[in-house]
């Protein structure tokens, strides 16, 4: 049976299927209520686990007039269908779970740029591995920008939510379908009564669904404010700012840990003595400095 409906008209129609994908993430059926864009269909396309119901039918999908049957072709092959009849009572009736290990194929994550010498990106995920490896939860990041992790983990199939550390910063998010709203899509999430860890929405730019994102206990990184993300957790919305000047590594209080490396830039390598080492093609972009805990990389 359906659990949720989402019709508010309060957000455009692809905003809607957004806010369906982050409930059908958490394992939620959902009736949506849009027409939504060419794009944004085939950005949820594949991505919804269990009953993820359109109405009314958008152009290219099959369409059914029975409920039932809608629902039953999406839990078999996972995929939006349009609907076409009244909409039904929404009932909950399960606790809300997202399992980070089933994702680990990306199955929620699609596409990215590869890591790159000083790539803008790398301090702001640097932040964020820092922050969620302190939490003893299954925390969620939803975001609109990601980098390429160099490479994909065997999932485990597991039904209940889990904890994972990355291996690298680039696996820090673990949803990213453009253009689909990180921000609508953590909204889902929140709205479905997800509680086994924060939900953080990585947003190119501030609006409405933000403001709903930190009303309902979900953090937001915004990259056009200036900031610094590594605040998150102090504060509920934080803006994002890179601040670059020269590193370099002190080997006296360095215990080869590794943390740097899991940048995956191409700045920073091993030495024979294994202590890190920044090369001359730095620039300075601080991501290696935020993942050392022992203040070797100054």
């Amino acid at each position: 049976m359906v659990e949720f409906v989402i019709e508010d008209e309060a957000y455009t129609d692809d905003e809607r299927l957004a806010v369906a994908v982050g409930l059908s993430a958490t394992f939620r059926q959902v009736l949506v209520k849009a027409t939504p864009s060419r794009e944004a269909l085939e950005a949820a396309r594949g991505a919804a686990w269990g009953a993820l119901l359109i109405t009314p039918c958008p152009p290219g999908l099959e369409c059914f007039t029975n409920l039932e049957k809608a629902i039953d072709h999406s839990e078999i092959y996972s995929t939006p269908v349009g609907y076409e009849g009244p909409a039904p009572a929404a009932a909950k009736r399960r606790v809300s779970t997202f399992n980070k290990h089933y994702m680990k194929p990306w199955r929620w994550a699609k596409g990215g740029e590869k890591n790159g010498v000083g790539h803008e990106l790398l301090p702001l995920m640097a932040c964020l591995y820092r922050l969620l490896k302190m939490t003893d939860a299954v925390p969620i990041v939803v975001s609109d920008v990601r980098l390429t992790p160099a490479a994909g983990a065997q999932p485990d199939y597991m039904v209940v939510p889990t904890w994972h550390e990355p291996a690298e910063v680039a696996e820090v998010v673990d949803i990213h379908l453009p253009p689909l709203k990180a921000s609508a899509i953590a909204l889902g999430i929140l709205i479905g009564g997800y509680n086994a860890g924060p939900v953080v929405a990585v947003a190119k730019k501030e609006d409405h669904l933000i403001t709903k994102v930190a009303e309902l206990g979900g953090y937001a990184v915004v990259l056009d404010h200036p900031g610094d993300a590594c605040d998150l957790f102090k504060k509920r919305i934080v803006g994002y700012a890179v601040e670059r000047r020269p590193y370099r590594v002190e080997p006296t209080l360095c215990d080869r840990c590794g943390d740097c490396l899991k940048t995956a830039c191409p700045a920073i390598a091993p030495s024979r003595a294994g202590t890190p080492q920044i090369l001359d093609t730095c620039t300075g972009c601080g991501a290696c400095a935020i993942l050392c805990t022992r203040g070797a990389i100054r």
